[in-house]
């Protein structure tokens, strides 16, 4: 079967690359064991993020034809995962796009398991353990039962390609935090009331925690980008409120909140030299925001009991309560 010109090409495999020395080959061989799939009907796309540590050599290493698998690379300065991944879909010639981040491992059903529930009339197939359905939803349905319910990454999932090209939806570049958010609520809301979402249960995709992750990493600027998003968030869906429950914006204030603290908590136990000007931009922000998702009736309700108790001392003295955290997780 011949795909010079893509016809073939069902799946196209993004797999965004920066210093990913010691797991980017396994990542690929288990992208090539795939298993009820022709080698001819899939293609594996490196991108190159600028990486230092040698990454690019096994790229190129990696590229060309493995057991019948194309598999190109490129290059490119350190722009971040979300311009990698633009490039990326930029590239790819599939019907169906999958992300893969560099850390992590597929196993070798897993192209199959997620096509195999993907018709003509399918936009997208998500592995998920947030909301399984054995019907297609619509995009609101899924910004509901799965975005909103603790789905906010893209890897796991087959999305059309022609969707994100008639749509021009891309990765919001510049954000370290959040970006795989907004993309799959873009994509949602493109979906619409069209019922061309599946969502199947997961456990085919394999996450690999990464200590050096964004979310993961020492207090700095680009922190605060997880308050941006989920407010952009919450932006985007009151423009479709009608269409939206009331329940889903108590649900984005819930995140609103929660995300605050993790800001004020990564402040509180931020160490070596600090930033005063930074800390209190990140606090303001942080507090703003908790203000503001207090509006929403029924947020606070919805809360945790130690989550209420978190914002009721911060709402009463925020010196008190960096102080109380940073003990708290000192004596942890």
């Amino acid at each position: 079967m011949s795909t010079d010109s893509g016809k073939n090409l069902m799946v196209s495999i993004i797999i965004p690359v920066y210093q990913a020395k010691d797991t980017l080959r396994r990542c690929v061989e288990s992208c090539l064991s795939q298993r009820e799939i022709s080698p001819e009907e899939m293609e594996i796309i490196l991108v190159d993020d600028g990486s230092s540590d040698g990454s690019d050599v096994i790229c190129d290493e990696l590229s060309g034809n493995r057991d019948g698998v194309k598999i190109s690379v490129k290059h490119t300065e350190n722009h971040g995962v979300s311009h990698a991944r633009n490039l990326g879909v930029d590239l790819a010639k599939g019907r169906f796009i999958v992300f893969v981040d560099s850390d992590d491992e597929v196993t070798n059903v897993f192209l199959s398991n997620l096509l195999k529930h993907a018709d003509e009339a399918t936009m997208l197939v998500d592995e998920t353990k947030s909301y399984n359905n054995a019907q297609k939803i619509s995009g609101f349905q899924y910004i509901e039962n799965s975005i909103l319910n603790e789905n906010t990454h893209v890897w796991g999932k087959l999305i059309e390609r022609k969707a994100l090209t008639e749509a021009g939806i891309r990765f919001k570049e510049g954000l370290a935090i959040g970006e795989d958010l907004l993309f799959m609520l873009d994509l949602a809301l493109f979906a619409d009331k069209r019922r061309c979402i599946r969502c199947i249960p997961e456990g085919n995709y394999i996450y690999n925690e990464n200590e050096n992750g964004a979310m993961n990493s020492s207090f700095k600027r680009s922190y605060l980008d997880q308050i941006l998003c989920w407010r952009q968030t919450e932006e985007k869906l009151l423009e479709v409120k009608e269409n939206i429950s009331p329940y889903a914006f108590v649900s984005v204030a819930v995140s609103q909140i929660l995300t605050a603290l993790l800001v004020i908590g990564k402040v509180a136990t931020q160490t070596g030299e600090r930033d005063a000007a930074l800390d209190k931009e990140a606090m303001d922000q942080a507090i703003g925001q908790i203000n503001h998702a207090l509006k929403v009736r029924g947020a606070f309700a919805a809360l945790s009991m130690g989550h209420k108790l978190k914002v009721m001392i911060l709402k009463f003295d925020r010196e008190l309560y960096l102080k109380l955290y940073a003990r708290h997780k000192a004596t942890a």
